[in-house]
């Protein structure tokens, strides 16, 4: 009897570490990777590919830009970006890099606005947000502090060089954090008289939670570890996941989302979950392109023009072709089970429905 007792306390302490570890584990998945510096990317030919780096244009310089380094901090991590000034400019656009790069991905997208003739209108500012290039090794929580990060990049601006009139460009968790730091720190931003004017969000993830569940899914993680994960990554965003989506943060200020139906990372089918909440707010036009992967639509020669259209056309107030395009209801929840596997919203009668404005 002693025996069998002993058994079952190990095998519940065996238990209990394992799942333990589990949680631990995913937790890291998704708070942390790996920071990539600039040598990496200089030394690496992939890195430079996926970079789009291939042609010797390295910094703002390279595209015609002067600039200068800033460093600053946001909290206690030691953050560094390109600030590039224009005296009688208005307007300062920060273009925020996702996850697993650094602002050397974010460079190119500065032709757009030479290529539009609107590069004159704005200063900009390309940050190395927290874990990556040359900022702080830190934890980023699926873009939450990434969103800390742009809020004092912005405090920081107006600080120091006066600037209180802002556009967010972000990458997929650059574009949740740009979303975050709009709405969630608003109030802050307030208080400085700072005012977020437009945001584009490119490949963005578009519900955290959901992410957590979808890569726990394919992870093939168990359900009871998944719940007891995002109880903790609830905790660890103050309590605040439920907000952590376009449903909820995009209604105030006007926002472009661009997105590729072929998007892997943050897929179609979720975005058009969220989207489909906020369809008829005229604040928020979105632009879906059949190919393309994560973050790199701008890097299809076939699509660069028109990215750049689209880009301009919303920066000059001009509504953006193919924001909402009629579609069949049967048609859009094949799409979404197609893309993301999801089935859970077949009965919803109005899914997705957008008006053509072609």
């Amino acid at each position: 009897m002693g025996v069998l007792v002993t058994i079952n306390i190990l095998f519940m302490i065996f238990f209990f570490v394992i799942a333990y570890m589990s949680i631990r584990y995913f937790i890291n998945q998704i708070e942390k990777y790996p920071r990539v510096t600039f040598e990496e990317v200089y030394n690496s030919k992939k890195l430079r590919q996926k970079y789009n780096i291939e042609d010797n244009k390295a910094n703002p310089y390279d595209y015609g830009y002067n600039f200068k380094e800033v460093e600053y901090k946001s909290g206690k991590i030691q953050l560094y970006g390109w600030f590039i000034e224009n005296k009688d400019a208005e307007k300062t656009m920060i273009i925020s890099h996702g996850r697993g790069v650094n602002r050397l991905a974010a460079i190119q997208y500065l032709q757009i606005f030479k290529d539009t003739s609107l590069d004159k209108e704005y200063n900009f500012f390309i940050p190395d947000l927290r874990n990556s290039g040359k900022s702080d090794i830190s934890k980023t929580k699926m873009g939450y502090c990434f969103g800390q990060d742009i809020y004092n990049t912005m405090l920081m601006l107006n600080e120091k060089f006066g600037k209180n009139n802002f556009v967010l460009y972000g990458f997929s968790q650059g574009g949740m954090g740009s979303a975050i730091a709009a709405k969630i720190f608003n109030n802050g931003l307030r208080k400085k008289g700072i005012k977020v004017d437009k945001m584009i969000l490119d490949s963005s993830i578009a519900n955290i939670r959901k992410r957590v569940k979808e890569d726990a899914k394919k992870r093939r993680v168990p359900k009871f570890i998944v719940s007891v994960v995002v109880r903790v990554f609830n905790f660890r965003v103050g309590n605040k996941l439920d907000k952590l989506k376009f449903s909820y943060l995009l209604r105030r200020i006007p926002t472009l989302i661009i997105q590729t139906k072929s998007d892997k990372a943050t897929t179609y089918g979720m975005l058009m979950e969220e989207y489909n909440e906020i369809a008829q707010n005229k604040n928020v036009q979105l632009k879906v392109f059949e190919r393309g992967s994560h973050t790199r639509i701008y890097a299809e020669s076939d699509y660069k023009e028109e990215y750049t259209q689209a880009v301009a056309d919303f920066l000059k107030g001009v509504a953006v072709n193919g924001v909402r395009e009629e579609t069949t209801n049967k048609n859009i929840q094949e799409e979404v089970a197609i893309k993301s596997g999801a089935d859970e919203n077949r009965n919803d009668k109005n899914l997705f429905r957008r008006e053509n404005e072609k």
